[in-house]
């Protein structure tokens, strides 16, 4: 669309050659006008607008440009030759076969002597008007960002303290109206902070010039008279186009955070107080066992003799069957506690101890097992003393079982002697036979009779030793439970 002969008419002097040839040269599109028509027209000029330079030449103008912005150039080339005076640049989209092109259009008189010259400059602004158009989209979103933001940022001149720019987060933490923080100082930001910190935010405000960071945590006051706890980070920004340094503010609302953050410690306290203060053992331990934390008493309990020797060992290291406590393991992983699970441990002190164990597992977000915790508690009295408890029921049963078919025998017993008594007498007495086989007969009878009722006592007796005798021939150090000896009891109950 170039060509190397520039377009002329007699306005162009052969004293005007080194002229033409700049004129060539120039990235700029220039043009001539002579009475509003195109007298000439430099090859920048011709691509620039993407006119056909045959068809340019004599044309009037603002024919090549487009209908909406025709009105507006004619009346700039009036004031120029009206007033003698350069027309204000003006910028507008046109099409060209390269496509839409953003071109700015300026008209100066020429001072040529002939009337009515008015040289036309065009420039492509099209990389620079759409580099503008991604930093004012680049603003906005960044502005939508900062209007959506619950933290304040507030942006300070470094040289007088003023508010350059501050987001509606500001008038929601403060409660007071973003049109009177938008025209207020560094000070009056200050002046916000709880008369018991003012001072200290006052150094961290100074203090943020000479750092270029730096951060503190204060209470401010609201509007109404409610106090906050905020977290306010200082920054020194430097803009190199401006040769200018701004200081920046990112203050945010930590008032929930500090609550829950004390109310934390306050827990962990506590928790601390009863897993070192309970007289049971509390324990945590990992997924492999090794013991990751224990208390005193659990110290005491595995008869270790410092803590240092506690986490240096495992669990299993102290329980007396390992099966048992991989099944306690196994339903903490699946169902993520157990409760009242008992099992044997074996101190180092030698003597085994039963213990009841409570038990949870600490998991990660993404369900996997940190640690176990619990507290087991020392039932080995308890247990004692329900052995010796169910023994003395044991007992008093026995007693009361054996009473009754003893009695059973003394009263046999009783008849027996007199019977034998009661014959005696009859057979002093009596003179004939017959009177003594009738004696002899009906006494015979009475002592089968109290015969029976002895074998009766003491198959019931057998019955009984025979039951005891089985159950405890297979005692394992297992606690008596009341059901076993009814059960003992109710396989021998009298008929």
């Amino acid at each position: 669309m170039m060509t190397n002969q520039p377009y002329e008419n007699d306005i162009v002097q052969e004293d005007a050659i080194d002229l033409l040839e700049i004129f060539q040269r120039l990235k700029e599109g220039v043009a001539v006008l002579r009475n509003g028509r195109f007298a000439f027209a430099n090859p920048a000029f011709v691509d620039i607008t993407g006119c056909r330079p045959d068809a340019l030449m004599g044309i009037e103008l603002p024919e090549p440009f487009p209908g909406p912005e025709q009105a507006a150039i004619l009346r700039d080339h009036e004031d120029v030759l009206r007033s003698g005076n350069n027309s204000r640049p003006r910028e507008f989209w046109i099409e060209t076969p390269a496509g839409r092109a953003r071109i700015e259009m300026t008209m100066a008189p020429l001072g040529s002597g002939k009337a009515a010259e008015v040289l036309l400059t065009v420039v492509d602004v099209t990389p620079k008007r759409r580099r503008m158009d991604e930093i004012r989209e680049l603003s906005d979103r960044l502005e939508s960002i900062l209007h959506s933001m619950h933290d304040v940022v507030v942006s300070l001149s470094a040289e007088d303290g003023r508010i350059l720019s501050i987001n509606p987060a500001a008038e929601l933490l403060y409660g007071v109206p973003l049109r009177n923080l938008a025209g207020a100082a560094e000070s009056d930001i200050v002046a916000l902070a709880h008369p018991g910190d003012s001072e200290r935010v006052w150094d961290f405000y100074r203090s943020v010039r000479e750092k270029e960071f730096d951060e503190l945590e204060y209470r401010i006051v609201r509007s109404d008279g409610k106090v906050r706890w905020v977290r306010d980070e200082g920054y020194v920004v430097s803009c190199r186009s401006r040769d200018r340094q701004r200081i920046d503010h990112m203050i945010r609302d930590i008032t929930e955070e500090r609550r829950a953050i004390l109310e934390l410690h306050r827990s962990e306290q506590r928790y601390k107080d009863f897993f070192h203060k309970t007289k049971d053992m509390a324990f945590s331990v990992s997924p492999s066992g090794l013991f990751l934390d224990i208390n005193d008493a659990g110290i005491g309990l595995l008869g270790l003799s410092c803590r240092k020797a506690a986490l240096s060992s495992s669990v299993y290291d102290f329980v007396e069957r390992p099966a048992a406590l991989d099944e306690m393991l196994r339903e903490l992983n699946e169902k993520g506690h157990v409760s009242n699970r008992s099992v044997t441990l074996k101190p180092a002190s030698g003597a085994h101890i039963e213990v009841d164990i409570t038990a949870r597992a600490k998991r990660s977000e993404s369900g996997e097992v940190l640690y176990y915790e619990g507290i087991a508690s020392n039932i080995t009295q308890a247990l004692e003393d329900q052995r010796n408890r169910v023994l003395r029921n044991t007992a008093a049963s026995m007693c009361h079982y054996l009473n009754s078919h003893l009695m059973h025998i003394s009263v046999a017993l009783d008849g027996m002697k007199e019977e034998l008594s009661e014959m005696d007498e009859r057979f002093m007495t009596s003179a004939r036979t017959e009177e003594k086989d009738e004696v002899w007969t009906s006494g015979r009878e009475a002592l089968n009779g109290y015969v029976r009722d002895v074998n009766l006592a003491y198959r019931k007796i057998s019955e009984l030793t025979r039951a005891f005798n089985s159950a405890f021939l297979t005692y394992r150090e297992e606690s008596y439970l009341d059901k076993t000896i009814l059960d003992i009891f109710g396989a021998c109950r009298p008929d």
